[in-house]
C-alpha cells in the first residue's frame, strides 16, 4: 500500500538529457566537506550542541543548502540570470556533504578513535584486560605507545605535538579496511537501487525536502514555487519560534522554555506497571520534524513504529506481573534478531529476479540496460563478492576465524539493508538496533564456540556496525534516488561521492585527534569517551571468563520472533484487511523508537485525522506545511549550532 501522496512525492521537471558534473559544484562540495569534518567533533563532543549530522537528514547539510539557495543563488540570479547553481549542481554539493557527514562522528570516528586507545588506558590489574585479550590486538588496529594513549585522555602538555607516528599504522590499517567496507556497501546499494526505486517504488520521504529545494525557479522569479508558498513559511515558523525560545532560555533563563518531553512512566509507581520505567522507559518526546516526516508515510508504517514500542512495554509488564524468570531484555533482543533475519529473507525474496539477473552478469549474461546505473551490474556484483573476500582475508590475518568473519559481514549487510529500508520507505531518521551482530554468534552458536582472538576482534564491531544513525548506505541510496528526477548522471555522481568519502576520512582523523589531544578525552562527552569505550571490553571480559553454549531461552525467543515476523508478512500478503506492518517489530526496544514513538503517534494521528475528515485533497494541500516544519527545524538547529561554536554553549533539539 502506498501513500496518497506517492504520485506527488517529486515535482516532475522534464529535462531533455542527463546533466554532468561541473567543476564549481565539486569545488564547493570539497570546501563544504572539509569545513563540516573540521567542525563536527568539536560541536558534537565538546560543545554538546545538536549533532551536525545525527541522522539521515543531516541538519548541517540542510542548513548550508538553505542559506546557499536563499542568499548566494538569489544574488547570482539577480546579477546575471543563468549563472546561479542549477539543481544538479546543488545535488552534487548535497550528495558530497551527506555521504561525508557521518564519518567525523557516529558513522566512524566517534568509535574508531577512542577504541584505538581505550583498551590500554582503562586496563587495570582488577579487570585483567592485559592477560585476557591484549595479546590478541593487532598492531595495525590500536595505539600501544603509552604516552600517546595517556595524553589522548589527559591532554597534551603545552607545546607538545600530536604523536602522529604512534597513530600512523592504525590510521593506514583502519583506512584500508574501512574503504573496502564502504566499497562493499556501495556495491550492494547499487544492486538494490533499481529494485527499490523502480520496481517497488519506495516513497523516500526524507528526500522530498531537498527535491523541492533544488527545483529551478520559473521565468524571472528568484525563488521556486516551494519557497514562495505561504503555507510552507507558516510551517517553517513553528519550530523556529519553539526552538528559538528554548535556545534563548539557555542564555536568558527568564525567557519561557516550552516543554517538549514528558515522563509517562513516572506516573506508574505501583507494581507491575512500574516496569514501564525499565529501559527503554515510556517517555513522550515531541520532535516537530519527526511529526512532519511521519505525515508523509503510509498510515500502516507510522502506526507500526509506535504500536510495537508500546506492545513491547506491555510484554515487559506481563513478564514482571507473572513473576517469570525470563530475562526481558534478552527476550526482546532475540525476538527482534529473529524477526530481522526473516525480514531480510523477505527483501531478498521480493527482489530475487532482479538480483538473479544482476549476479548473472558475472557469468557473461545480459541483465538489461544498466548504462545509467551508478556501476555496471557486473562491477557491482563482482565488487561485492571480491570486497567481502578481501575483508574476510584481513580479518583472518588479524586472527579472526573465517567462519566468524563471514557471519559478521553477512549479518552486517542484513541489518544495514533493513535499516536502509526503514529510512527509504519508512522515513525513520535514524536507526539504532538493540543488538549488535556479535549477539547472533552467542544466540546461534554459543559464545564458547568462538575463540578468544575472534571475540577480541568482534569487540570492534562497534566502530561500523553499532550506531546506525549516520551509516553510509541510506545516504548513498537517497542520493541515487535524488539523481533520477534531477537528471544527474549516476556514475560521475558516485565518483564525486567517493572523493568526498576519502577526503572526509583524512580530515576527520585530524579533527578527531586534535580535539582529544587538545582538550583531553576525559573532558569531552562522557558517554562517547568513557562509557562507550569500555562497554565492549567489559562484555568481552565476561564472555572470555564465562563461556556458554546455546541457551534455550535465547534461541526460543529468536525462533518466536522469526515466526511472528513470518506470520505478519504472510497475513499482509494474503489478506488486504491486515494493516499491521511488521517493520516496527524490529525496533521494539531500540533507542530510536524510545526517542521517536511519541512523535510517530502524533504524526500518525494527524494524518489519519486529515484523511478522515479532509480526504486526499486536504492531505496533499498540507504537504508544503509539513515540509516547512522540517526545513524550519533544520534552520533553527543550524543557527544554534553556529552560535554554540562561538559561545561554547550547546543547544540540542534532536536526540544525542
Amino acid at each position: 500500500m502506498t501513500s496518497p501522496a506517492t504520485s506527488q512525492n517529486f515535482p516532475q521537471t522534464i529535462r531533455p538529457m542527463h546533466t554532468g558534473i561541473t567543476a564549481r559544484s565539486v569545488f564547493i562540495g570539497i570546501v563544504a566537506v572539509i569545513c563540516q569534518c573540521l567542525a563536527t567533533p568539536y560541536n558534537d563532543f565538546h560543545v554538546g550542541g545538536t549533532y551536525l549530522a545525527g541522522n539521515h537528514l543531516p541538519i548541517a547539510v540542510v542548513f548550508v543548502m538553505l542559506v546557499f539557495i536563499l542568499s548566494i543563488n538569489v544574488l547570482l540570479r539577480r546579477l546575471k540570470p543563468g549563472v546561479e547553481l542549477q539543481g544538479g549542481e546543488l545535488l552534487v554539493i548535497w550528495g558530497m556533504m551527506v555521504v561525508a557527514s557521518g564519518i567525523p562522528s557516529s558513522g566512524l570516528m566517534r568509535y574508531l578513535v577512542p577504541l584505538s586507545v581505550s583498551p590500554f588506558y582503562f586496563a587495570t590489574p582488577e579487570n585483567e584486560w592485559v592477560t585476557l585479550f591484549h595479546q590478541h590486538l593487532p598492531d595495525w588496529m590500536v595505539v600501544k605507545d603509552p604516552k600517546a594513549v595517556f595524553y589522548f585522555y589527559e591532554q597534551l602538555p603545552d607545546g607538545d605535538a600530536i604523536p602522529w607516528q604512534a597513530w600512523l599504522k592504525p590510521i593506514v590499517g583502519w583506512s584500508a579496511f574501512v574503504l573496502i567496507f564502504y566499497f562493499v556497501t556501495i556495491c550492494w546499494t547499487v544492486l538494490l537501487r533499481k529494485q527499490w526505486v523502480e520496481h517497488e517504488r519506495f516513497t523516500f520521504p526524507i528526500v522530498q525536502l531537498p527535491m523541492e529545494m533544488f527545483q529551478p525557479p520559473s521565468g524571472s522569479n528568484l525563488l521556486n514555487r516551494f519557497f514562495k508558498s505561504r503555507l510552507m513559511w507558516c510551517g517553517f515558523a513553528i519550530p523556529v519560534i519553539l526552538h528559538g525560545l528554548r535556545g534563548l532560555h539557555l542564555y536568558i533563563p527568564s525567557i519561557p522554555r516550552p516543554p517538549l518531553d514528558f515522563s509517562i512512566a513516572a506516573y506508574f509507581t505501583e507494581k507491575p506497571l512500574s516496569a514501564l520505567a525499565w529501559w527503554p522507559n515510556v517517555h513522550f518526546f515531541i520532535y516537530p520534524s519527526i511529526i512532519a516526516i511521519v505525515y508523509l508515510l503510509t498510515l500502516e508504517i507510522s502506526f507500526s513504529f509506535w504500536f510495537f514500542f508500546l506492545l513491547g512495554k506491555m510484554e515487559t509488564v506481563f513478564i514482571y506481573a507473572t513473576g517469570s524468570k525470563v530475562n526481558q531484555w534478552n527476550f526482546h533482543q532475540n525476538q527482534q534478531m529473529g524477526a530481522l533475519l526473516v525480514f531480510i529473507g523477505f527483501i531478498l525474496f521480493i527482489g530475487k529476479r532482479h538480483f538473479g539477473r544482476a549476479f548473472a552478469t558475472i557469468f557473461g549474461k545480459h541483465a538489461g540496460d544498466d548504462s545509467n546505473e551508478p556501476l555496471p551490474y557486473v562491477w557491482a556484483a563482482g565488487g561485492l563478492i571480491v570486497g567481502i573476500l578481501l575483508l574476510t582475508l584481513i580479518c583472518r590475518l588479524a586472527g579472526m576465524s573465517v567462519w566468524v568473519a563471514l557471519v559478521m559481514l553477512g549479518i552486517f549487510l542484513a541489518i544495514t539493508t533493513v535499516g536502509t529500508w526503514m529510512v527509504a520507505n519508512g522515513g525513520l531518521l535514524f536507526i539504532i538496533y538493540s543488538f549488535l551482530p556479535g549477539e547472533f554468534l552467542i544466540t546461534l552458536f554459543g559464545s564458547a564456540r568462538v575463540n578468544a582472538p575472534s571475540w577480541t576482534l568482534v569487540s570492534y564491531e562497534r566502530v561500523l556496525m553499532f550506531d546506525m544513525r549516520e551509516i553510509l548506505m541510506p545516504g548513498v541510496m537517497n542520493n541515487f534516488k535524488l539523481a533520477e528526477p534531477l537528471r544527474l548522471r549516476q556514475r560521475p555522481f558516485l565518483l564525486v561521492m567517493g572523493i568526498a568519502i576519502v577526503l572526509a576520512m583524512g580530515v576527520s582523523y585530524y579533527s578527531s585527534l586534535d580535539l582529544a589531544y587538545t582538550h583531553g578525552a576525559v573532558n569531552l562527552q562522557h558517554w562517547t569517551y568513557m562509557i562507550s569505550t569500555t562497554v565492549p571490553f567489559n562484555r568481552l571480559t565476561s564472555i572470555l571468563q564465562n563461556p556458554s553454549g546455546i541457551e534455550l531461552e535465547r534461541i526460543g525467543s529468536f525462533i518466536f520472533g522469526g515466526l511472528t515476523m513470518f506470520g505478519m508478512l504472510w497475513m499482509r500478503h494474503h489478506y488486504l484487511w491486515w494493516k499491521l506492518h511488521p517493520i516496527g517489530a524490529l525496533l521494539m526496544t531500540s533507542y530510536a523508537t524510545f526517542c521517536f514513538w511519541g512523535s510517530f503517534f502524533i504524526g500518525w494521528l494527524l494524518k489519519y485525522t486529515v484523511l478522515k475528515f479532509g480526504g486526499v485533497a486536504q492531505y496533499r494541500k498540507l504537504r508544503p506545511l509539513v515540509l516547512g516544519v522540517v526545513l524550519g527545524e533544520c534552520f533553527i538547529g543550524g543557527i544554534w549550532i553556529v552560535v554554540g561554536l562561538f559561545t561554547g554553549i550547546g543547544y540540542r533539539l534532536l536526540p544525542g
